[in-house]
Formats: structure tokens, C-alpha cells, sequence
């Protein structure tokens, strides 16, 4: 690709635009992370039976509002991608939040970012250069001082299941975005998340039906879940997936999860908001440290330094934007 040339511009903007929606995605997971802990620990309503509304729903929302077809991956594959992938990091990430909380569970996921880091250099074989380096380190230390930084204790729960499950959710979160990739390319971003939706709903409506026989019900805060939930399920879960996969035809799987280092910044927020937790000087600089890792790699998206073969089939409009926001 030659510098200066119309075909280099407009693949370097969509890269630059697609920082808008991943950033609202992360916002979203962390409102929704505050949410779910509420749901798991005040109200007692199991995680799987959560994950199984949250995509049902949502993949049938979608399916009746914009129709997609269904993506040309091999099948395996994209079975795979659903029940591992998305399916996967749902279920471990509210079961380490059900075993711990919101805080502990978003720490342990921030790892996914140096594993697809890692995975990008080691396989890909993508050469950094010091701003891409300098954007993720900062990222990951202001995610860990966002976290760690409380004053009056860490405000940790490290149990031996909420820290298994919460690895479990890094792993998961990485085989997800990595694996979505090549398949937005040839797909589109909303047949993928619709889809994917669907049959990982499907394959997790055994364990979800099966977690709520001991739900004894809601009772008098009937309209506290229902509320709590419904936000989990359209903003938490329906918005933030398809706005966070409609920007991996531009970005890489790490410039995505640098902008994702947003989530524990609203997860803080909102803990401050509803739930009272002040926040601590450290935990202000790691939010600052963040926001200057996610800007600096922003600006080199303007820069063309490695070809990126889908991401001009997605500016190009790989699937439909939900309505009123501009986020394909």
C-alpha cells in the first residue's frame, strides 16, 4: 500500500472511526458488569440461566430486525466460535463474578489483552512498533491500578472458583475476537453476532433451564430483575457485541482489546454512582493511563502499517447498523 493514495485514506479512517463504537461497547460491558453482580449476589438469580436469556433474546431481536443471512463459515467452525467463543466468555465471566465480584472478574479478563498481544506477534507475525507497544502496556497498567488502586483495601475476592472461572473468561475472551475476525470479513458484522447468538443460546439452554429449578423466584423486587436484566440483555449484551465486532474488520484483536480497557473506567464509575465505592487517587491515574493508551493507538490507525484485506469490505457496509447508531 502506497502512502498518499485514495485506497490507503479510506481504509485508515475506518480504522480511526472504529474506535468510537469499541469504546462504547467497553462502557456498556461495564455498566452491565455492575448490573449482573447486583442480579447474582442481592437478588440470587443463577448466571447460566442469565447467559441463556442475554443471547436468545438478543440473537432474536436481531433475527426479526434485520434478517441476516446466515455467515459462510464451515459450520465447525462457527460452532466452534458460538459455544466456545461467545457462549464461553459469558458463562465464565458471570460465574466468576457469582464466585467473586464485578471488580476481581474484570481484572482477571483485562489478561486477555497481552494473550491476543502475544498471539498476534508470535503467529501473525505482526512487528510493533513503540506506539502500538507504548498503547498496550499503559492500557494494562491502568487497568491494573484502575483496579488495585482502591483506597481501604483492593476490594478483592479471590476464590479458588471466581479465580479459575475468571481466567477462564481471559482465554475465552481472546479465542472469541481473534476467531471473529475472519469471519466478519466474509460475513458481516450482525449476521456474525446474530447467529452466533443463537446457537450459543441453544447450546446453553440445558445448564440455564436447569440452574433456575432452585430459583425461588423474585417476589417483591420482581421489577428490580426484570430491570436489571433487561439492561443486561439489550445494552449489555445485544449493543455491546455488535457494536464491539462491527470495528474487527478495521482493527486488530488488540487495537479492539485496547479500546475494551475502557470497561473497568465505567465498571469504577458505575460502582461509584449506584453502589457508593469511592474512588481512589491511583485508581483516577489508571483511568488517565487508559485513556492515553487508547489515544495514542488511535492516532496510529492513520498510519497504514499493515495491509488489512477485510477491513475495506467493512467500510463498506458488511452489515446493518441497529437504528440510530452509526456503529457499522
Amino acid at each position: 500500500m502506497q502512502g498518499g493514495t485514495a485506497a490507503t485514506r479510506g481504509p485508515s479512517r475506518s480504522r480511526l472511526r472504529a474506535f468510537g463504537p469499541a469504546l462504547v461497547a467497553a462502557t456498556l460491558w461495564g455498566l452491565s458488569g455492575t448490573a449482573s453482580q447486583a442480579l447474582f449476589q442481592r437478588y440470587g438469580f443463577p448466571a447460566p440461566a442469565l447467559v441463556t436469556l442475554r443471547m436468545l433474546v438478543s440473537g432474536a431481536i436481531l433475527l426479526a430486525v434485520l434478517r441476516p443471512r446466515l455467515p459462510s463459515v464451515a459450520p465447525a467452525r462457527f460452532l466452534a466460535f458460538s459455544v466456545l467463543g461467545l457462549y464461553g466468555v459469558q458463562l465464565t465471566f458471570f460465574l466468576a463474578i457469582a464466585y467473586s465480584n464485578a471488580t476481581t472478574t474484570t481484572l482477571l479478563q483485562s489478561l486477555s489483552l497481552p494473550m491476543m498481544a502475544g498471539y498476534e506477534i508470535a503467529v501473525e507475525g505482526r512487528r510493533p512498533d513503540r506506539r502500538w507497544a507504548a498503547a498496550v502496556a499503559l492500557a494494562v497498567t491502568g487497568t491494573v491500578l484502575l483496579i488495585l488502586g482502591r483506597s481501604g483495601g483492593l476490594g478483592l475476592a479471590v476464590t479458588p472458583l471466581g479465580l479459575a472461572f475468571g481466567l477462564l473468561s481471559a482465554v475465552t475472551a481472546a479465542y472469541y475476537i481473534l476467531a471473529a475476525r475472519p469471519m466478519i470479513r466474509s460475513s458481516g458484522s450482525w449476521p456474525t453476532v446474530t447467529w452466533g447468538f443463537l446457537v450459543g443460546g441453544a447450546a446453553s439452554l440445558p445448564l440455564g433451564l436447569l440452574s433456575l429449578t432452585g430459583y425461588p423466584g423474585a417476589g417483591a423486587a420482581l421489577g428490580a430483575v426484570v430491570g436489571l436484566g433487561g439492561f443486561v440483555i439489550v445494552f449489555g449484551t445485544l449493543l455491546a457485541f455488535g457494536l464491539f465486532l462491527t470495528t474487527l474488520g478495521p482493527l486488530t484483536a488488540t487495537e479492539a482489546g485496547v479500546a475494551g480497557t475502557m470497561e473497568p473506567i465505567a465498571a469504577a464509575l458505575a460502582s461509584l454512582a449506584f453502589l457508593g465505592v469511592l474512588l481512589a487517587p491511583l485508581q483516577y491515574l489508571g483511568g488517565a493511563l487508559v485513556l492515553v493508551g487508547v489515544f495514542l493507538l488511535a492516532p496510529a490507525s492513520r498510519r497504514p502499517a499493515a495491509p488489512d484485506v477485510g477491513a475495506r469490505r467493512l467500510g463498506g457496509g458488511t452489515g446493518p447498523s441497529l437504528p440510530g447508531r452509526g456503529g457499522g
